[in-house]
């Protein structure tokens, strides 16, 4: 099993990962994309809430959009 510690790199926990079994593998896989559908789920939630916004107050008006994406 995976011996984590907050200052392992991504490197270091591929080579753990490349030294489980297929079906360790499987399940962290399966778990990752549990992860991903949370986080998507959330992110999605609230792209609506704000699409749905009436409040002009809370809106961005394209010339501060450029702004902030000038760079």
């Amino acid at each position: 099993s995976i011996r984590y510690h907050s200052s392992m790199n991504l490197e270091e926990i591929k080579t753990e990962v490349a030294g489980m079994s297929k079906e360790q593998q499987d399940h962290l896989a399966a778990y990752l994309v549990h992860l991903r559908h949370r986080r998507d789920s959330g992110l999605r939630q609230e792209i609506t809430a704000r699409i749905e916004d009436k409040d002009p107050g809370n809106w961005v008006s394209l010339d501060q959009l450029r702004e902030e994406w000038k760079d």
